[in-house]
């Protein structure tokens, strides 16, 4: 994913916009992630309102280290209700919603404790049992998220809750609403090539930039894309074989199983957060779940596996480099 030990592998740039660059800029967040800035409009003070969102959610969505504001280590220190300030409340209470098994969306913020406990066991070579796996998914069960007036949450329960697989997203939500507010429309901002927001060349026929899929995965080949949010999850960097078996730092909250489906999928949408989140979920889904996932959410989706497009949407066009 990049040059830092982080959560998600994977999409890479592949080429630049042609324009003169105005500004670029690279600040380390979410755990050591590069997020790249890069605006061919604008001026050095939208850059910097850009770094301030990037490390606000970052502060907030923190699980491992206590900030100066309320944040999700907070949360997980306590079954008392915390004032959340607005983004917060926002953020935890869509990462709650997205959840819908029913629908094949294996998300569930409360995962945090099922996750740690797997990466624990990861981190030593060894499979985490299944007693352990049996115990995590009872707290998990037996835990919940409640939104109370005046901006409180309270987790009740013993699952932590873990926001990596939506906060670079949400992030990017807020980044692009802000750049429209400011008119600007050439710039693309890379949280850590899992989450890219792509906006479009000026001066150019189609505006389109070139993204490359994930070499681990399936080098050499890329998609032309714009106005839009390309969020991918992987296997690639922190996948473990053991036995022959490879396991990811991806849990299925309702098995507890940390085996994926695939090596990668990505996900093209119009809202960053929920790009992220049915990426990761998709790693566990059949290719029937993603297609009617695809159809009720207004995404585009390619899946890699063995190093072959396992599925692709119609309307997407792959090329070689």
């Amino acid at each position: 994913m990049k040059r830092f030990l982080s959560l998600l592998p994977i999409i890479a740039l592949t080429s630049c916009v042609s324009n003169t660059l105005v500004l670029d800029s690279e600040i380390f967040c979410f755990g050591g992630v590069p997020v790249d800035i890069t605006l061919n409009q604008g001026n050095k003070g939208d850059v910097k309102e850009l770094e301030n969102i990037t490390y606000s959610i970052d502060a907030l969505s923190d699980n491992y280290l206590a900030r100066d504001i309320n944040n999700v280590y907070t949360l997980n220190h306590t079954n008392n209700a915390v004032t959340a300030n607005e983004s917060l409340y926002d953020l935890i209470q869509k990462a709650n919603n997205a959840k819908d098994y029913d629908s094949g969306i294996y998300f569930n913020p409360l995962c945090g404790s099922l996750s740690k406990a797997w990466k624990e066991s990861l981190s030593e070579n060894k499979v985490l049992s299944n007693e352990v796996i049996e115990e995590e998914l009872t707290k998990l069960d037996n835990s919940n998220l409640e939104f109370l007036d005046n901006n409180q949450i309270k987790r009740n329960g013993e699952s932590e809750i873990d926001l990596g697989g939506i906060a670079k997203g949400y992030t990017l939500d807020i980044a692009k609403e802000y750049l429209v507010n400011r008119n600007i429309k050439n710039y693309l901002i890379n949280a850590g090539r899992s989450s890219l927001l792509i906006g479009e060349k000026v001066n150019t026929s189609n505006g389109l930039f070139r993204v490359g899929l994930p070499k681990e995965e399936y080098p050499n080949h890329h998609i032309k894309v714009k106005n839009c949010f390309v969020s991918t999850s992987g296997t690639a960097e922190q996948g473990r074989v053991i036995e022959g078996v490879k396991y990811s730092h991806i849990v299925n909250p309702i098995t507890g199983s940390a085996i994926n489906n695939y090596d990668a999928v990505i996900v093209i949408s119009d809202v960053g957060y929920l790009g992220d989140v049915l990426s990761t979920s998709m790693m566990m889904c059949t290719i029937d779940q993603i297609k009617q996932i695809e159809t009720d959410k207004n995404v585009k989706v390619i899946v890699i596996k063995d190093h072959k497009i396992e599925y692709k949407n119609s309307s997407i066009e792959v090329y070689r480099n």
